[in-house]
């Protein structure tokens, strides 16, 4: 999804999920970046529904830029840095 709607920050234009609890953002200036959910995850219970793998692999990204699930679960695009493992 590519937004049209201007943010100070960068957003997220795809979201690919790839083994375990980790996924890989394309970011709108085309920057790669890793992120590892686990900890986010394994502890807060808001994000529940994400333990079932299925359910993660859902993840969407949302008009400005951050991550999504049909459930509600969101993460801000101004929290990805706290979750990066690697950056392209």
């Amino acid at each position: 999804m590519i937004s049209v709607i201007n943010t100070p920050w960068k957003k997220a234009v795809r979201a690919e999920p790839l083994q375990g609890y980790l996924l890989r953002m394309t970011m709108e200036n085309d920057e790669k970046l890793d992120m590892d959910l686990t900890s986010l995850i394994t502890n807060r219970e808001s994000f529940w529904r994400l333990k079932n793998f299925r359910y993660f692999r859902k993840v969407a990204v949302d008009p400005l830029g951050g991550l999504c699930w049909p459930g509600g679960e969101d993460i801000s695009p101004t929290k990805f840095l706290h979750y990066a493992t690697r950056e392209e």
